[in-house]
């Protein structure tokens, strides 16, 4: 079972449990146009269960979420998606509640996943897919060093239909060491 990951004094990750489904349909209740425009699976929240629906099929595939505490609130969901341990690849996936973007939190917080992705889960490689035009989400990656690998057509269909073309962006093990300048712990 993973464990809680403390990013700083400010900000945790945990698991994310069923019980958070009504923080996130909160966030979607509240935030729904900002969030629907990224995120497609926005459109199947309709109430707290379609969001205990999606944790529970989560858990049964290849995911791993977790939820974001920024000093002592939900602040939104960071995930290890596609993951295969057989290949040592895995694709990131993130969200953050409006109010709290600007402040570092997602950066912070995706740099401790990627940490925990190579030295625990022993990762090789990790992705991130931003839909072109969304620029707040393509500068994390970038501010992470990820390197832009191309474009993936049609990628994926938006909570309104139409389909999005994604920005695939790419890290190594060892760059992130290079990088970072410290060895792994594996």
């Amino acid at each position: 079972m993973t464990q809680e990951i403390i990013v700083d004094n400010d900000i945790t990750m945990r698991p994310t449990v069923a019980a958070d489904a009504s923080l996130i349909f909160d966030a979607f209740s509240t935030q729904g146009n900002y969030l629907r425009q990224w995120l497609p699976i926005a459109a199947c929240f309709n109430s707290p269960m379609d969001v205990e629906d999606y944790l529970e099929m989560s858990e049964l595939e290849d995911y791993t979420n977790f939820t974001i505490i920024y000093k002592g609130a939900f602040a939104g969901i960071i995930s290890l998606c596609h993951i295969c341990l057989s290949c040592h690849r895995a694709e990131l996936g993130y969200w953050l509640t409006k109010p709290l973007q600007g402040r570092g939190i997602m950066v912070k917080s995706l740099n401790a996943l990627i940490q925990y992705a190579f030295n625990s889960m022993n990762m090789n490689r990790l992705e991130i897919k931003c839909a072109v035009g969304n620029e707040r989400s393509r500068r994390i990656p970038i501010m992470l060093n990820f390197k832009l690998e191309g474009i993936e057509r049609d990628g994926e269909v938006s909570a309104d239909g139409h389909y999005n073309d994604l920005e695939v962006f790419s890290l190594l093990k060892r760059e992130y060491i290079d990088i970072n300048n410290f060895q792994s712990i594996n």
